[in-house]
């Protein structure tokens, strides 16, 4: 039936009587339908076939094909399967009443017709088929929301019989036709047998005492699919709490646990290597740990670090250094397996775990080793493992020898947790790394307190950035030919609170190790903006000052940015700003550094290569390096007028450079005869303590007065 209002649905009337066909015509259309009569069967089925209608009204004995076999047929079409069709019967034909039903009729009404009440049954008939309808239609989007959902529903009585969707029977891929005192056994038949007492006794415990549940289980499907069910149910009570049946629902959320587990193997391990990551190797370990202090046992914890492996990956690229951990990872394993744990270490009582093996971040792997006695013990394991790291690792065509360090901890001597343990570990790696690597270190009480005081230097130090207690000195660059100012390098100076100024050598190596340098160094560069810009409102013209740029600047991305702002806030030129670079700067990512310096040459900053000559810089990048000034160390300018090698290195570095077009500094000249000695051979620009220490703001100030 189409949804229109019943007053306007249409209907066709078929009787070969002419007389009661021009009666029920004529009384509903009174009644306001839209009605067509005809005299066969025939003609009511063709008729139909072009154009839907919304009830029937069908004569039982007609000559042609009887109403009987006229219902039959209209069945068989598509519009007429669920169409309302009123048979018209003599009003004692029990055995016309059966066949009508029989054959597909809704209802029938018996002869002779009462046309008062026809139109009524009519409008009854219309209403219930669209009532009908509804529920066809609701049952519909249940089945579709049920399939999108993968989710079954099913009823379960009291004698054990279960009613089931078709969707059900579809995620157990059930086969059809299963009788209902048999469906809810056939279908545990599916679930595993690790799960299927579970499910059977929560649903026997839902029969029997009303008690609802949730819960997981695994099935495995007649299509050999594994699947994981999730189902939950209640009881169904009449009014005065009693017990009618239980109903429920089950879905496939296999996609979901998948994505669950996926998850949870993100949160928990290590995407490279597939070892427990540093959080969940603290869960693992937890357990062990209490069984060691329970036993009265010793374990230990064991920090390697694979040494120097920057250099792989700025050597061969990221996916070798992939490789390279997983490679060692994969060995550590296989060690931590084999007998050869059990072969240096003397366990009571049996052992449960003989380690866990972790990634603790970068190049880093920690084990807990359990039932370790002794420090001999510790010993011959950690000799072993450096044996097994070094052993060349073949990826991509490459053999890589690499070398290992390692720190030792123990419980509960050094530590009693799994967090107290590991940080002793990284510092007795860090004593390892300290002492030359590819060597193994223990623990003790000294490092504790070294580790604090470290801690707190860095906190003082981070406290010095943000609470104004740094400041800068300027080391002036003099033209020797003419004694002119031709520039000055920036240096940065800390000013105690207790130990007064604390020059850079004592807290710049902390800075690159903590992570500091990177707001150090942005303090100097914005420090020296906002000075240039001071002295140029007060009319002094100052030469083009230099800053050290750290590593960690030029490789986070975003400095030519960076520049470029503090050009325009302070209304500067890049002209003013010169950039100090070392050798051992540029190994790193030659490529991606070499961009970013031309980008910022571009713009007009100056470039300086400082340290020359105790990096590793080949010829065949210098030729390639967008810059415009060498700086000679001063290790080489200390005896460069002697009789040892360093005259003729620096000969030969201030020739290169002269060859090259681009400027030459010499740095750390405190003496007439290196000077003298420098400037003989063509370098006229000279620093260092002859001409000026480091000077504080207020005395640079006063030479540029005087060189103006």
């Amino acid at each position: 039936m189409n949804a229109i209002p019943i007053a306007n649905a249409r209907l066709v009337v078929v009787d070969d009587d002419p007389l009661l066909l021009s009666m029920a015509t004529r009384t509903l259309r009174h009644a306001g339908f839209d009605v067509s009569a005809h005299a066969s069967g025939e003609e009511a089925l063709a008729a139909i076939a072009e154009q839907p209608i919304d009830l029937l009204l069908l004569d039982v004995m007609m000559p042609g094909i009887d109403g009987f076999e006229t219902c039959r047929r209209l069945r068989m079409l598509p519009q007429g399967a669920h169409l309302p069709v009123l048979m018209l019967t003599g009003l004692d034909d029990t055995e016309s009443i059966e066949q009508a039903f029989g054959s597909g009729a809704t209802d029938f009404i018996t002869k002779p017709i009462n046309w008062t009440l026809l139109a009524q049954r009519v409008r009854y008939a219309l209403r219930a088929s669209a009532a009908a309808e509804s529920v066809r239609h609701s049952r519909e989007r249940l089945a579709r929301a049920q399939r999108l959902a993968a989710m079954g529903n099913w009823t379960l009585q009291a004698d054990g019989s279960m009613q089931a969707s078709e969707e059900l029977l579809h995620l157990f891929d059930g086969p059809p036709g299963i009788a209902p005192n048999a469906l809810a056994e056939a279908l545990l038949t599916s679930v595993w047998p690790a799960d299927a007492a579970a499910l059977r006794g929560a649903r026997q415990r839902l029969v029997a005492q009303q008690q609802p549940y949730q819960l997981e289980y695994r099935i495995q499907r007649a299509d050999g699919q594994q699947r994981v069910l999730f189902e939950q149910a209640e009881a169904i009570t009449d009014s005065s709490g009693q017990p009618l049946r239980a109903e429920g629902i089950t879905q496939d959320i296999t996609e979901r646990v998948q994505a669950r587990e996926r998850i949870r193997q993100l949160a928990n391990h290590d995407e490279t290597t597939g070892l427990p990551n540093q959080q969940f190797f603290g869960e693992l370990t937890r357990p062990l740990i209490e069984r060691a202090r329970r036993f009265g046992t010793r374990c230990a914890v064991l920090h390697a670090d694979i040494d120097d492996f920057k250099s792989v990956n700025d050597a061969f690229g990221h996916s070798v250094g992939d490789g390279v951990l997983r490679t060692v990872a994969q060995r550590l394993q296989q060690w931590i397996r084999s007998s050869d744990v059990a072969a240096v270490t003397n366990f009571s009582p049996p052992r449960t775990e003989p380690g866990v093996l972790a990634r603790y971040g970068g190049n880093a792997f920690t084990l807990l080793i359990t039932d370790l006695p002794g420090q001999a013990e510790a010993a011959a394991v950690c000799q072993r493992l450096l044996a097994m790291l070094g052993e060349p690792i073949a990826l991509e065509g490459l053999s890589l020898s690499l070398t290992t360090s390692i720190g030792i901890a123990f419980f509960p001597t050094d530590a009693a947790d799994i967090a107290g343990l590991t940080r002793c570990a990284e510092q007795a790696l860090y004593a390892a790394k300290t002492a030359g690597r590819a060597r193994y270190h223990f623990f003790d009480a000294h490092m504790n307190a070294d580790a604090a005081q470290r801690l707190h230097r860095v906190s003082e130090l981070r406290g010095a950035i943000t609470q104004g207690q740094l400041l800068l000195h300027y080391q002036p660059k003099i033209d020797t030919d003419t004694g002119a100012l031709q520039g000055a390098e920036a240096l940065v100076r800390w000013q105690h609170p207790s130990r007064g100024l604390v020059a850079p050598g004592e807290f710049i190596a902390l800075a690159e190790e903590s992570g500091l340098i990177l707001p150090l160094t942005d303090w100097v560069l914005d420090s020296v903006c906002r000075q240039l810009r001071a002295w140029a409102d007060s009319g002094l013209a100052c030469p083009p000052l230099s800053v050290n740029l750290s590593a960690a600047s030029l490789g986070r991305g975003g400095l030519v940015d960076q520049l470029d702002k503090l050009m325009v806030a302070h209304g500067l030129r890049p002209e003013q700003l010169v950039l100090e670079v070392t050798e051992s700067m540029l190994i790193q990512e030659i490529e991606a550094t070499i961009a970013i310096l031309a980008a910022l040459r571009a713009r007009g900053y100056g470039l300086s290569l400082d340290d020359f000559g105790t990096g590793y810089s080949s010829l065949s990048q210098l030729k390639r390096l967008p810059i415009d000034e060498l700086k000679i160390d001063r290790s080489f300018v200390v005896d460069a007028a002697g009789p040892g090698r360093d005259g003729p290195l620096v000969s030969a570095i201030i020739a290169m450079g002269r060859e090259l077009g681009l400027k030459v500094v010499a740095e750390g000249v405190e003496s007439t005869a290196q000077s003298q000695f420098l400037q003989g051979r063509g370098c006229h620009l000279q620093q260092g303590y002859l001409f000026s220490r480091p000077l504080p703001v207020a005395d640079f100030e006063a030479l540029l007065r005087r060189s103006a």
